[in-house]
């Protein structure tokens, strides 16, 4: 399977599905996250996310991109490493 590395704005790529760094609660955060709630639009992205909160640390769910050119966003909550003992590695490619 090829892979390309794409160095755009992911809130401008008009794609299937673009991945969200979300937290549990599926809430607005600062960054990419904020970057992406700003141009879907917050609170129809924040209202379509409510209904799917929350969600466990690995797990992903799916929204529509409204605004964006992206069809979808992909949320998922990846682990906070801590010593990699504590299942961070399973988390994340659970993610």
């Amino acid at each position: 399977m090829p892979f390309t590395i794409v160095r755009q704005d992911i809130t401008k790529m008009k794609v299937d599905a673009i991945v969200n760094a979300a937290n549990t609660d599926l809430a607005q955060g600062g960054g990419v996250c904020g970057a992406i709630f700003k141009a879907a639009g917050a609170v129809q992205l924040q209202a379509a996310c409510d209904k799917l909160a929350p969600i466990h640390t690995g797990e992903a769910v799916i929204t529509p991109g409204f605004k964006l050119p992206a069809k979808h966003v992909i949320h998922t909550a990846g682990p906070v490493y801590r010593d990699g003992k504590h299942g961070e590695e399973e988390q994340l490619r659970s993610c």
